[in-house]
């Protein structure tokens, strides 16, 4: 076990050298958290995302309710938490992240490289995501909430709320002198012919539209979607300004590093679960709510039957655990050199992953109320992506008591987490630049992020055009599709067999007093590779094109779509030949990949170097 006396080692910043310069000259010291609770509360706020309140509900339900539960659940133990729990080894031991981390096998560092890409490709699109909560907090201030009604402006002839026992319309756009009868719950089974206020007051389908006439009679609220991707129709100025207000926020939170980021998550991680337990309790007092959480739980065995169940499960846990998108491993590199990594990355996939399951039973026990008070069935209700938190989660608080409360309350729960994601997306980026230029960045800190927070608007004001939801939803699609993945598998691989699982164990051992236990072992070099090589086998042979409600996207999209999934993985192979290359001129090829596979002068513990600086300032 470590002594004291070496714990307290840990503590100063880690100070920084510029690759190939002289350990004598340094460089600025580099942050660290001013506690371990603000680096605890910083990734619970970013593993506890959109994708558990949001998408997990949706992902489970649809793929046999508690049945899905049992191949997530073992997904999440021997894939999710070793690919989480590498990422934190590797930059808490070295103090460094992203690229620069990857000292420890120069030939991969564009594996890092990567990894920056993606979390930058991530941040312009992930932005809108906070812009849409403001807006819908705004409007819950409105003495009656303007999703509930079809007498708004932006409302057409196909609203029916929910006051209305039956619909009847005569349009001759769409059928000529025809009157129709439609039930609360026919409605439901035919969309072409009538839509909620919610669904209007967040957009409409265009594809569902036969009738120009029409369709340029509408008067669209939220998003104001456009006939497709070419038509980029003009600027909704009022999801600019609150993109702006969002990225104002960012900047003001993340001005000081992070040591304002754990100032701003004891508030921005901890709201969130006050008022999701807030909103269940009320939630479960209604009628309904507990036919809901049954729906919600009940198992269907058969489903397990289905391999894509188990390849959404795996999806399902990489997607909300964050992995392979270089925020664990930067938040990791702030810590104190002998932080219990294993027992945070176990706690943290926990609360991570048991947040989802608690977000679904909130979800649909809202669900169940808004099927008892309706009429509808619960399936028919259930949308996924964001229409589950800005059209269905809408329609269900309308029916608790004071509407206008529980949907500021939700929507300022979906802000904050977000706002906590976004933190950790555009610090990867801002310490990627630090790490590779400390002496020339260090200090300059709030002007860099300035700088990144305005880049990230600027780009994002392309999603707040009409045609903008398209363009969301294409990057959306293929973001993620193969960069974490590819990422994720090539950490295991290099760690566990370029590096060397004993080298590495060593290597925990300096950092927590133990070595690694074994089955992390078997883990780390068999079964997490495994896994994620045939997912990613999967995922290429079962790919389907981007889709946007029944619209289909031109066939040029999935060319766009595939550059955007493949950039994150253009560094890969051009590091590798660099790197080879510095080898050559001196050496054989052979010699030069072996030696570009050993690890630089640059990796060591971030503990030593510590140590070692300390001493040369003391003899100087």
């Amino acid at each position: 076990m470590a002594s004291k006396e070496d714990s307290d080692a840990g503590v100063p910043m880690t100070e920084l050298h510029c690759q190939g310069g002289d350990r004598s000259e340094s460089t600025p010291q580099r942050e660290s958290w001013s506690r371990h609770l603000d680096y605890m509360l910083t990734m619970i706020g970013y593993c506890v995302a959109l994708g558990n309140l949001l998408r997990f509900p949706y992902i489970c339900n649809r793929n046999g309710g508690g049945a899905f539960l049992i191949p997530f659940v073992l997904i999440l133990a021997i894939a999710g938490f070793p690919s989480f729990f590498v990422e934190a080894t590797i930059s808490q031991f070295s103090g460094k992240a992203a690229k620069q981390v990857w000292s420890f096998c120069p030939m991969f560092k564009g594996v890092g490289v990567g990894a920056v890409v993606v979390a930058f490709a991530y941040m312009p699109y992930y932005n809108l995501y906070l812009a849409w909560p403001i807006y819908y907090m705004v409007k819950s201030c409105s003495s009656v909430l303007p999703w509930t009604t079809c007498g708004n402006s932006w409302n057409t002839d196909l609203c029916i709320d929910y006051g209305n026992t039956t619909y009847s319309r005569n349009k001759t756009a769409l059928a000529g002198n025809t009157s129709y009868t439609i039930t609360k719950s026919e409605k439901w089974e035919n969309v072409t012919l009538a839509h909620t206020p919610a669904e209007e007051f967040w957009h409409l389908w265009p594809a569902l539209i036969t009738s120009p006439t029409l369709y340029f009679s509408f008067s669209y609220n939220v998003l104001g979607v456009s006939t497709g991707l070419e038509d980029v129709g003009s600027v909704q100025w009022h999801i600019v300004g609150c993109l702006l207000f969002s990225t104002v926020i960012i900047f003001i939170c993340l001005i000081r590093g992070v040591k304002s980021v754990g100032k701003a998550v004891y508030v921005t991680a901890l709201l969130p679960y006050v008022l999701l337990i807030s909103i269940c309790i009320t939630t479960l007092l209604q009628p309904g709510a507990l036919d809901g959480v049954y729906y919600f739980f009940i198992p269907d065995f058969n489903k397990l039957l289905d391999i894509q169940v188990w390849l959404e499960a795996c999806l399902q846990a990489f997607y909300s655990l964050g992995v392979g998108q270089g925020m664990i491993g930067t938040a990791a590199s702030y810590n104190n050199f002998h932080e219990p990594c294993l027992r945070d990355s176990i706690i943290l996939t926990i609360i991570s992953e048991g947040t989802s399951i608690f977000s679904g039973l909130v979800t649909f026990a809202a669900l169940g109320v808004m099927s008892h008070k309706t009429g509808v069935p619960i399936e028919t209700v259930v949308s996924g992506g964001p229409g589950l938190g800005f059209v269905t989660y809408p329609d269900a608080l309308t029916q608790l008591p004071v509407p206008q409360l529980w949907s500021f309350m939700f929507f300022l729960m979906l802000f904050m987490v977000g706002l906590d994601t976004q933190f950790l997306s555009t610090e990867v980026v801002i310490t990627a630049l630090i790490d590779q230029y400390p002496q020339q960045l260090s200090k300059k800190r709030m002007f860099l992020t300035g700088g990144c927070c305005l880049t990230v608007f600027l780009i994002g004001l392309i999603f707040c055009t009409q045609g903008g939801p398209y363009m969301f939803q294409l990057v959306d699609w293929y973001v993620f599709s193969l960069g974490p993945m590819v990422i994720c598998t090539l950490e295991c691989v290099v760690v566990s067999w370029i590096y060397g699982i004993r080298r590495i164990s060593k290597d925990v051992e300096m950092m927590i007093g133990k070595p690694l236990p074994m089955p992390v072992k078997v883990l780390w070099a068999l079964i997490t590779p495994s896994i994620l090589i045939i997912t990613f086998i999967l995922t290429l042979l079962r790919y389907q094109p981007p889709t946007y409600g029944k619209y289909k996207f031109p066939n040029y999209a999935s060319t766009i779509g595939w550059i955007i999934a493949v950039l994150p993985l253009l560094p890969i192979p051009v590091y590798m030949v660099l790197t080879v290359r510095k080898h050559m001129a001196t050496n054989s090829l052979k010699k030069s990949v072996r030696l570009a596979l050993r690890p630089d002068d640059e990796w060591q513990p971030a503990k030593s170097r510590n140590r070692q600086d300390s001493i040369d300032e003391s003899t100087t």
